[in-house]
């Protein structure tokens, strides 16, 4: 039986996270594994709380942090837990890396923001999906929430970028075709399973 690991892609708004993260659970499960594909905001209830307030253009960053923060260990004690110690691979579509670099963006300072996040589990691969900000946006079927802003999201892209240079994170470029994309991806995961 395969031991249960943990996968998450992390990039800007429009970046791909979801369709990937999608794609690459419905390729785990034909290679034989047993998937979980999760997304932050989780589904739970304090994720419904945080969609609401995404739409909050002028809403607390610290309390966005705080909330994403609980979310978070939410998710990981009822949903990515729970699957890990079934044996399941888990994909999420945004962790720890997002509150990291968002958060501070917003102008929070990143230890307080890593201190609300401590009991968060590392995963055993964190990718980071990069596209420019301006093509990311206008791949977004709907926009609507308060951080899908070109302007912001060029820092944020910088915040992931150095990041992962920081630790050693993959960077997959997304502005190549889905398929190509894909590739990428399933060759970086593949020595890890």
């Amino acid at each position: 039986m395969t031991e249960g690991k943990f996968f998450v892609l992390e990039g800007i708004d429009g970046s791909g996270t979801t369709t990937h993260a999608e794609l690459l659970g419905k390729w785990l499960e034909v290679e034989g594994y047993s998937v979980v594909v999760t997304a932050e905001p989780s589904k739970g209830k304090i994720g419904a709380i945080i969609r609401e307030k995404l739409k909050e253009k002028d809403s607390s960053p610290m309390l966005d942090a705080l909330l994403f923060a609980a979310d978070r260990l939410d998710h990981w004690e009822t949903l990515i837990k729970p699957s890990l110690d079934a044996n399941k691979i888990v994909i999420s579509d945004r962790y720890v890396e997002s509150s990291l670099i968002y958060q501070t963006v917003t102008g929070l300072e990143l230890e307080w923001v890593a201190e609300i996040n401590k009991y968060a589990q590392k995963p055993d691969l964190t990718i980071i999906l990069d596209i420019d900000p301006e093509i990311g946006l206008e791949r977004k079927a709907t926009l609507g929430d308060k951080y899908e802003d070109a302007k912001f999201l060029y820092w944020v892209r910088d915040g992931y970028l150095r990041r992962a240079d920081h630790n050693h994170y993959p960077v997959v470029s997304t502005e190549k075709s889905i398929g190509e994309v894909q590739t990428q991806l399933q060759n970086i995961i593949r020595p890890f399973l």
